[in-house]
């Protein structure tokens, strides 16, 4: 066989490997997510909250928080939101998970100015409560009472099981967790975020 033969045979033989390459880059990952879904598999690795699928665009109007100053609809759209919703007046429960959640804000360290937490109490509010909040948690925005707009924000929460909600700077609500989280898979779950989003 000749030199040149030998080279276009070499070419011939390289380039069906180069395609059977390609082929198999492109077909394995349909194959493995088609054998996921067959046989009902999740990796690891995915949140610790329920992820709202899809995620669910919020109407914000301009609502009164409890100090009277205007929450704006582009407030909610410049920063990651953890809201609690609760109608028990902030009783114990609720005060144990302020607390948790603003130790969670502060070990976001470098980001945690990205994220606000925002309770909502679609109730009438009691005063003394509201006081012991502020001074808590200066920077908890506080949404209190049974004005139209509370009423009306509040009720948008309803259509996905839990208490404890994350809303995304496009103003998504994108995921949910129940009543005693785990404060470590809700970090996990930020940083993640956090980490991975050029938004807020």
């Amino acid at each position: 066989m000749s030199e040149v033969s030998m080279t276009e045979s070499l070419q011939k033989k390289g380039g069906r490997k180069i395609l059977l390459m390609l082929g198999v880059i492109f077909i394995l990952p349909f194959t493995i997510a088609a054998t996921l879904h067959l046989l009902n598999l999740k990796p690891s690795g995915h949140s610790y909250g329920n992820l709202v699928q899809p995620p669910k665009p919020l109407n914000f109007t301009i609502i009164q928080d409890a100090q009277g100053r205007e929450i704006k609809p582009d407030q909610w759209l410049k920063k990651w939101s953890v809201v609690t919703l609760d109608s028990t007046d902030c009783a114990e429960p609720c005060q144990a998970d302020m607390h948790l959640l603003k130790q969670i804000n502060t070990s976001l360290n470098k980001d945690a100015h990205r994220l606000q937490r925002v309770i909502i109490m679609p109730t009438e509010p009691n005063a003394d409560v509201i006081s012991q909040l502020h001074k808590r948690y200066p920077e908890l925005v506080i949404l209190a009472g049974t004005s139209p707009e509370i009423v009306k924000f509040s009720s948008q929460f309803n259509v996905v099981d839990g208490h404890i909600f994350l809303i995304d700077p496009l103003g998504n609500l994108m995921m949910s967790y129940p009543k005693n989280a785990e404060p470590k898979g809700v970090r996990k779950d930020l940083m993640r975020l956090l980490k991975n989003s050029w938004a807020g």
